[in-house]
């Protein structure tokens, strides 16, 4: 059989296998196949439409999960099958039938009032969406099936789904992801967040674990860029667009354009700079506005406050829950996806989804409340607030609690504070409520700046770490720091008014006008430090009347005295890109709070009063609802003297302050009387001196206010090393005399020559009253600060305590106590005769002074005296320390009424635990176990601390290893017995004990504590130890307990100690020495 052929004419075709096949027929199968085809390609389409991602977007990596359904037995099913799976739960409780509060509008989200927002339609081709008012999209429910995860952890090759190529994309010139900054070629405009709380009364551990959240971002493009970067840590998402370029200004009453939407090449995330990079198949164009579109969910934190939070608590003999946020300095990354750094400022529509039984709290007030029924049939309250003005990140703020309020308005607008509905029905917030309307008041008026948003909510928690955050519109706070029970401390008033004052000061100084970047978190902390003292002398009137004592006492003696020269530590610090939070977080330590207020106290006193705040007000106004650094505030500063000729400063603001801002460290004055010779030095530690510190050039401006025999004199300016002002030379008479830093105004320590010194002492033996208590409190600081470290002559101080038998003030025996009885000049026995005779040499002196504040303790006056109790528990402590029979006696009393009938300590309360301790050390076993059953019933961190301490005040020793014994059981109560241990060793006779303790029981104590534990007991018994004897001694003790490497180690640190030791028993025999000729003055 040969090869068949066809014939032109015939009806068909010949196949290679022989068959013939109709034209017809042919011509149908290609019509058919290029049906198939099409369906294919329409199908395929449809399919990634629907699941909202690009067509070339098929990924695999990491997968993730999101939040959980709000029904207990629902969220531990899906739990468990998706633990099984390892796939992606999409939010399960929004309904497919129920328009949204919020929407997705991009032609009205800059609006910096509050709108109703249209909803962006999904129903039409996603690439060319149109704003409509139409359904929202769907969401599935609590079991359908979920999408694939949409992001890895970090960049991946995309690999396409369907046969079309993509374009070629432009290589990027850089990784913009491994910057710790954000780029600057987009920014943000307008945040539309909706947060859906699970919390649930009936189930408040499971419910409070995890949250959903959707959000739209409008931002505009400022140069053109394929990638887009946004903040996000530990965040899940299921979706993410971006739509755009959005219409310009459409209006409510012109049609409506068509959006188009960008093609999303690659969504992937960069946790080392905890961003979410968005790859962009296309160019954003400069100068137009986006939407960038998310849904997503996280995790509640349940053991620190950072982020959204949750904290329980009991309430009406119940326990429930709040959850809240805490954002700054960078954790509402944690939140919701953002721009989170401090300029990127914007204006914010929130809506909080929640269960009906709580309220929901957040900048703005509430606009509107509707419900929302959920695929299980339960109807959440949806909660929805009013548009902000611009504004960082870091304040915004969410709270979901079952708390109540109390009201006030204060020029129209509401001011409430939120707290626990006990402590609401008690009238514990009524304090918060009578002082935070009037400060609101006098700081609008002072800085002549209204106060933007219409209400403020100050809200406290039962347990607040940090404290206090100053969110703009809904302030939070630790309960101790809002609140104040009925027989709570008298100091406690105090604490509120100063921290409720600092919180309100930030409304302007951090939210209104905000730092540029965190080098500059001291034009936040500083103003509102400084402010806090403003208002505190404001509304007080008797801190008012002692405002320099007040301010020095709680500002500035603290860091002045540790602020030497060779701390790398400066107020404004240089632009560094932090990468973590936790290096932003050391920068708000006390030096931008307390160094920063002084600074700013010095500068205002430089200006007077009336200069100053004009040029403030000039530094709000230009920077409202923005940003600014440093400089920006010197220049109007310049701005105001410049227009004025009545104040005159050596230099211009800018190179008169960074000295002070940039430079570490404090400067020396020090005046030659002889001479009127003026210099300065820098402050350095003994072992520094001789050091050349890279920090600063050794020299400041420094502003001197000063007094020459009682007259206050014109301010005079050093801004050399060293200059002589003749009109500070005194003659020989005792009657002439002269102070540098008249109330304690600037930011520096004062030093005299031999002369200087001898005719202040003659002067205060002879009138004391002739310098101001402030000024008598500084001298003491000053005086034996440079004595400790080798600048004046220990004696030349001591000598300084001859008049003290006139001195009637307890806030200047605070400061003799706090310097004199230290205790590092008192932790060995060997060092009785120091202690005898300076006892004996005080209380003599101190007796007047006694009657007059053991009265007021009696008489329980001590509350109605504000600063007396910032003065009295170290009088208390230093006078019952040192023996005074009256103060042991009354110890006695007041501890044996409290034990024997139950009887509260009530205004006592502020001397509580002084009075615990000398109870505990002048009695036996039966006081130790008091405060045992106390401690058993407490439940505040801060009374167990204060009640351990107590406890190791015992001078019995059977007393002493009793309680390391019971530290040391298992079933004890104490919550942290090894620093029970450790309280114990730090007492002269509990080291003794200790030791003992050790040697018996060492292989327990490492068993139960570890070993660093040992090792910490090991170096507290040997802090005395400044012999060659000693130290072999212990030497013996430390290998048999420790081993010999880390015995090693410890003894290397210990030769460092005996140095310090041998040191001071050098300064100990000199005011020995000094004693022994003085006793009888």
């Amino acid at each position: 059989m040969g090869v068949t052929r066809y014939s032109v004419g015939s009806m068909g075709r010949l196949s290679s296998s022989g068959f013939y096949l109709s034209r017809k027929v042919v011509v149908f199968m290609v019509l058919l196949l290029g049906a198939l085809l099409l369906a294919v390609g329409i199908l395929g389409t449809f399919y990634v439409r629907c699941s909202k991602t690009s067509p070339l977007s098929s990924m695999s990596g990491t997968v993730t999960r999101t939040t959980p359904a709000n029904h207990p037995m629902a969220y531990k099913l899906q739990v468990g099958e998706e633990q099984k799976a390892n796939i992606i739960r999409s939010p399960v409780t929004r309904p497919s039938t129920t328009q949204p509060s919020w929407s997705r509008d991009p032609s009205r989200l800059l609006t910096l009032g509050p709108q109703d927002h249209q909803s962006l339609s999904t129903s039409g081709s996603l690439d060319d969406p149109i704003l409509s008012t139409a359904e929202p999209r769907t969401h599935p429910n609590l079991f359908s099936s979920p999408p694939r995860g949409l992001f890895t952890s970090k960049p991946r090759d995309h690999r396409t789904q369907s046969t079309p190529q993509p374009q070629p994309q432009p290589q990027p010139i850089s990784e913009p992801w491994k910057h710790p900054r954000l780029p600057s070629d987009v920014v943000p405009l307008h945040y539309d967040l909706e947060l859906w709380i699970y919390l649930h009364p009936e189930n408040i551990k499971e419910s409070s674990k995890f949250f959903n959240g959707r959000l739209n971002i409008t931002v505009k493009c400022v140069s053109p860029t394929s990638k887009v970067l946004v903040h996000s840590l530990g965040l899940d998402y299921e979706d993410t667009t971006i739509l755009g370029p959005l219409s310009e200004d459409p209006g409510a009453h012109k049609e409506q354009r068509p959006v188009d939407q960008v093609a999303v090449n690659n969504t992937w995330k960069y946790p080392e700079m905890e961003y979410l990079v968005i790859e962009l198949r296309e160019t954003l164009k400069s100068g137009h506005r986006y939407m960038l579109q998310f849904d997503f969910s996280g995790s509640v934190n349940q053991t620190h406050e950072d982020g959204l939070f949750r904290i329980l608590y009991s309430d009406q003999k119940n326990t429930k829950a709040v959850i809240a946020s805490q954002l700054e300095p960078t954790f509402a990354r944690a939140i919701y996806p953002c721009f989170d750094e401090p300029a990127m400022k914007a204006t914010f529509n929130v809506t909080i989804v929640h269960h009906p039984t709580f309220v929901a709290l957040s900048n703005m007030p509430v606009i509107a409340t509707s419900k929302r029924e959920d695929t299980n049939g339960f109807k959440w309250t949806v909660t929805t607030f009013e548009t902000t003005p611009r504004m960082s990140t870091y304040i915004t703020a969410f709270a979901v609690c079952d708390y109540h309020y109390v009201k006030g308005m204060e020029r129209g607008k509401e001011v409430q504070i939120w707290a626990r509905k006990d402590a609401i029905a008690k009238g514990e917030a009524n304090f918060s409520l009578s002082i935070s309307g009037p400060i609101f008041s006098k700081l609008e008026d002072l800085l002549n700046v209204s106060y933007p948003l219409p209400k403020i909510d100050l809200i406290g928690f039962p347990t607040f770490t940090i404290q206090a955050m100053e969110n703009w519109g809904l302030i939070t706070f630790d309960d101790h720091l809002l609140v104040q029970t009925k027989d709570d401390f008298p100091e406690r008033k105090i604490m509120i008014l100063s921290t409720v004052a600092h919180e309100i000061a930030h409304q302007w100084f951090g939210n209104l006008v905000t730092m540029k970047w965190w080098n500059d978190a001291w034009l936040n902390e500083g103003f509102a430090s400084y402010f806090e003292y403003y208002m505190i002398k404001e509304f007080n009137p008797q801190i008012f009347k002692f405002q320099n004592e007040f301010f020095y006492h709680s500002f500035m003696s603290f860091i002045l005295r540790q602020d030497h020269a060779m701390i790398a530590r400066t107020v404004s610090t240089k632009v560094v890109n932090y990468t973590k939070s936790s290096d932003i977080n050391v920068l708000f330590d006390e030096y931008i709070y307390k160094k920063g207020s002084c600074i700013i106290r010095m500068f205002s006193n430089c200006l007077g009063e009336d200069l100053f705040i004009r040029g403030l007000r000039s530094y709000l106004k230009t920077f409202a609802f923005s940003n600014a650094e440093q400089d920006d505030l010197w220049n109007h500063f310049q701005m105001v003297l410049d227009n004025q000729n009545e104040v005159l400063l050596p230099a211009s603001v800018k190179s008169i302050m960074d000295k002070w801002t940039h430079q570490s460290g404090c400067p020396i004055i020090t005046l030659d009387v002889s001479t009127g010779k003026v210099n300065q030095q820098p402050f350095f530690l003994a072992k520094d001196k001789d050091q050349i510190t890279p920090f600063h050039n050794n020299t400041w401006t420094v502003p001197i206010n000063w007094m020459k025999s009682g007259v206050v004199q014109p301010l005079v300016w050093l801004d050399n090393n060293s200059k002589v002002f003749p009109e500070m030379q005194l003659s020989d008479s005792e009657h002439d005399w002269a102070i540098l830093n008249v109330n304690t105004t600037g930011y520096y320590m004062t030093n005299y020559d031999q002369l200087g010194w001898k005719k202040i002492c003659l002067m205060l033996e002879k009138d004391p009253k002739v310098i101001s208590v402030s000024d008598r409190m500084k001298l003491f600081d000053d005086a034996f600060t440079l004595s400790w470290y080798g600048y004046v002559e220990i004696e030349t101080a001591l000598d300084l305590t001859k008049y003290l038998a006139k001195e009637e003030e307890a806030l200047v025996w605070n400061r003799v106590f706090l310097n004199l009885l230290r205790p590092d000049l008192f932790v060995s026995l060997n060092n009785h005769n120091v202690y005898l005779l300076l006892k004996k040499y005080l209380l003599k002196k101190l007796t007047p002074m006694w009657h007059i504040y053991s009265n007021k303790i009696r008489e329980n006056a001590v509350q109605d005296d504000e600063m007396t109790i910032l003065s009295l528990k170290k009088v208390f402590e230093g006078a019952c320390w040192l023996g005074l029979e009256d103060c042991l006696q009354l110890s006695r009393e007041i501890f044996s009424k409290w034990m024997n009938y139950s009887e509260p300590i009530k205004n006592s309360n502020l001397i509580k635990y002084e009075i615990m301790c000398f109870g505990v050390a002048m009695g036996s076993d039966k006081e130790w176990d008091f405060l045992l059953s106390i401690y058993e019933k407490s439940r505040l961190e801060e009374e167990e601390e204060n009640l351990l301490h107590s406890m190791s005040c015992s001078k019995d020793p059977w007393v002493l290893y009793r309680s390391m014994e019971y530290a040391l059981d298992e079933n004890s109560v104490i919550s942290e017995p090894s620093h029970m241990l450790n309280l114990v060793a730090e007492t002269v006779i509990g080291r003794l004990v200790t030791k003992e303790f050790l040697i018996n029981n060492w292989q327990a104590v490492e068993k139960r504590f570890g070993k660093e534990s040992l090792i910490s007991l090991a170096s507290t018994i040997a802090v005395p130890i400044s012999t060659d004897s000693e130290f072999q001694e212990f030497q013996q003790f430390s290998r048999t307990i420790l081993g010999e490497n880390d015995s090693v180690m410890l003894l290397n640190t210990i030769k460092e100690q005996m140095k310090v030791n041998q040191q001071n028993n050098k300064s100990i025999a000199k005011i020995i020495n000094w004693l022994k000729k003085n006793m009888d003055d």
